[in-house]
């Protein structure tokens, strides 16, 4: 979370971003100018309840002003670097995206090394929200609660992210597949 200065220069920042006064924001928020000048200024912490106004009022989420480090509202990323998630046979996922401030959608792609009739799947997982997938090379198998899908180029998947699932290389070369996941993701 960011310290009291930080947090006041970031609602200070959007509020000037729109050319907004601090009476504007007391309209829209019903949170006073003086209040707000004292948030702005880190001479107080916002309550819950002030810092939702006061983010509503600059048409904002209220998670776009408490993100650990500031987010910009359109992500770029260049050159990150994956992480792994198996040794043997190598599995990796490489995060395509750093996220948006407020944002839920996370999009990765993963490479995996032939099995080589290593029977392992991809660490399972369980979260919230859906996930998709579409394989751009070789063969991938999906296991998604009971239900196994075998997948290979070109193919899609979709599912609720609440089923354990978890994937595995099966073909004779490296796969890559890219996802989409709402919610916790990987």
């Amino acid at each position: 979370m960011p310290s009291k200065s930080e947090l006041g220069k970031r609602i200070r920042g959007e509020r000037l971003r729109q050319t907004l006064t601090l009476k504007a924001v007391e309209g829209r928020s019903g949170v006073s100018a003086t209040h707000i000048s004292q948030i702005e200024r880190g001479i107080t912490w916002p309550t819950v309840n002030a810092l939702t106004k006061v983010a509503t009022a600059l048409d904002k989420n209220t998670s776009f002003f408490l993100e650990e480090v500031e987010i910009p509202e359109i992500c770029v990323s260049t050159g990150r670097d994956p992480m792994i998630l198996l040794e043997q046979p190598r599995v990796s996922l490489k995060p395509l995206t750093i996220g948006i401030p407020g944002g839920k959608i996370h999009f990765y792609k993963l490479v995996a090394d032939p099995g080589n009739g290593v029977e392992k799947f991809v660490p399972g997982h369980v979260h919230e929200g859906d996930e998709c997938g579409w394989v751009l090379s070789g063969r991938i198998e999906v296991k998604v609660g009971e239900e196994v899908f075998d997948l290979k180029k070109g193919d899609a998947i979709h599912f609720s992210g609440s089923k354990f699932h978890g994937i595995r290389n099966i073909g004779d070369e490296v796969s890559e597949s890219v996802w989409a996941a709402l919610g916790m993701g990987f």
